[in-house]
């Protein structure tokens, strides 16, 4: 899928915009300058063709072949693309590869984007926010990048991106879409995903002899045009490490994710630098890294620079509410998305048993994105019972915030996160949690507030929740735990990245060809 399906492309503006593409890769690839326009937009693009051409004949080099090719097809190669073209290149005569040349890549150009212009970024910063600027999801992955990228939009000269219609290439960002990744706040930034015929006509984006951060898992589609940038294009391509859920815990996870997540490790594989958001996440790439030599790979440098945990919401933090006099019932709160690696049917049994032992408490579940039917049909089963037990799915960040401030205290017993998003939230409004005692969130509950467990062991969760429903005193030392433990700012956060990802000084000064 190139541009938006049903209309037609104009054979004058997309002649117009290849010879704008060629002359944007010709200003930094060719070492003469490069004539006037013609008023012909063929002709112009003729001569300019021609002019790479025989230089390209002259340093032949992965880099620049990857840079032309963007020019003349309006998408990024994949790594047989490339290939293609550059022996091509060896095999042919300069005054015999340009009609090869245009039989080729003009017809990669009929899958790409052949309106649309170029801009490349000579030695700057570009950053792919494609899934935040185009969806309004606001978990884990989201926040990070809503928190980390304005601060580096403010402090350093970058250019964010999303994905052109099937994933060909990167695209400048809409008005809308910025709006959603650096003011999210910002209420009137909400509501509206923007068409891809408004955004048609955005120019594509290429870093040259800079630095792409893939600040977000891109899509799946993209993954092969990304590789063969990481490993040809000549560009640093870094990235921030989340997890190696899907293929760590491949049996936790919907069966497409390993498969989906093996071709974004082929980006990986060949990409300069990670950093991991916990010491867990690092683990991880740092295992996948150490296998690449078997392949004749360095693999990426993988740097831990750890979330600022309570952070994530410290903008909307509070004191914790008092606890619930005894003619209500306290509210035990459980956040996660409905997957079997939240370990909910575990927190369902212990809570079943507590019940039926006398003690009184609503539990209350919030999610979303979940998968299989062992979950809802339990929960159905227990409501029918009569048991106090709420679900909710997408709530919003109002509402979120209440609910942990009136939760007495929170469990989440997943069995593998790289990170722990719910811990971090539940401490940073002062209220205590029951986790895992093992991986990333007990990197965030080893400083306090938390009773860490075995999240396999049915009965160490019941007895941390009879004790946490059954003690005041407990209770409040955990908060008390909570109310001292040190606190990190995103500031710091983006800054750590950045100089892992980027290097201190760099990115500010970026020049634009066009």
């Amino acid at each position: 899928m190139g541009e938006p399906r049903g209309e037609t492309v104009d054979p004058t503006v997309a002649r117009r915009a290849l010879a704008q593409r060629l002359r944007a890769a010709g200003a930094v690839l060719c070492e003469r300058p490069l004539p006037e326009p013609d008023p012909d937009p063929a002709r112009d693009a003729a001569v300019v063709l021609d002019l790479l051409v025989r230089d390209l004949h002259t340093d032949l080099t992965p880099a620049r072949v990857w840079l032309f090719y963007v020019a003349l097809a309006s998408c990024l190669p994949t790594t047989e693309d490339l290939l293609a073209v550059l022996r091509g290149f060896e095999l042919s005569a300069p005054s015999e590869v340009g009609a090869w040349l245009l039989n080729t890549c003009l017809s990669a150009a009929r899958s790409g984007a052949p309106t649309r212009p170029l801009r490349v970024v000579t030695g700057g910063v570009v950053v792919d926010v494609d899934h935040s600027s185009r969806h309004e999801l606001h978990t884990g992955i989201q926040q990070v990048v809503r928190h980390t990228v304005p601060l580096w939009d403010r402090d350093h000269d970058v250019a964010l991106v999303a994905w052109a219609p099937g994933c060909v290439a990167h695209r400048e960002l809409g008005e809308i879409e910025r709006e959603r990744v650096l003011r999210w706040p910002d209420r009137r930034a909400y509501g509206r995903v923007p068409q891809a015929r408004e955004t048609a006509e955005l120019p594509l984006v290429v870093p040259w002899r800079g630095t792409l951060i893939l600040a977000e898992v891109p899509p799946e589609a993209a993954s092969a045009r990304l590789a063969a940038l990481a490993q040809y294009s000549g560009n640093r391509v870094t990235a921030i490490g989340y997890d190696c859920i899907p293929v760590v815990s491949a049996d936790l996870v919907p069966v497409a994710e390993p498969n989906r997540f093996c071709r974004y490790l082929s980006v990986i594989k060949h990409s300069h630098r990670v950093a991991g958001i916990s010491v867990s996440a690092t683990t991880e790439f740092s295992g996948f890294a150490a296998a690449l030599p078997a392949q004749g790979l360095a693999g990426p440098a993988v740097s831990e620079c750890p979330l600022p945990a309570e952070g994530m919401v410290a903008a909307t933090a509070a004191p914790p509410a008092p606890l619930a006099p005894e003619r209500e019932l306290p509210t035990v709160l459980s956040v996660g998305s409905f997957e079997p690696r939240k370990n909910h049917l575990a927190l369902l049994f212990a809570a079943e048993y507590l019940w039926r032992s006398g003690l009184a408490f609503r539990l209350r579940l919030i999610g979303g994105s979940g998968w299989g039917r062992e979950l809802p049909d339990k929960v159905r089963r227990l409501q029918a019972q009569g048991y106090p037990l709420d679900v909710e799915a997408r709530v919003d960040g109002a509402r979120l915030a209440e609910a942990y401030r009136d939760a007495r205290f929170t469990v989440f017993p997943s069995l593998h996160e790289g990170y722990g998003l719910p811990v971090a939230e539940s401490l940073a409004f002062g209220t205590p949690v029951i986790t895992s005692d093992y991986g990333s969130t007990r990197e965030i509950g080893e400083r306090g507030g938390t009773v860490l467990i075995d999240p396999r062991d049915d009965v160490a969760l019941v007895d941390a929740m009879r004790t946490l429903l059954t003690r005041d005193d407990r209770l409040a030392a955990l908060r008390a735990e909570i109310a001292d433990r040190p606190s990190r700012s995103w500031e710091a956060y983006a800054d750590e990245v950045w100089t892992c990802l980027v290097g201190a000084g760099a990115g500010t000064d970026g020049v634009e060809s066009r």
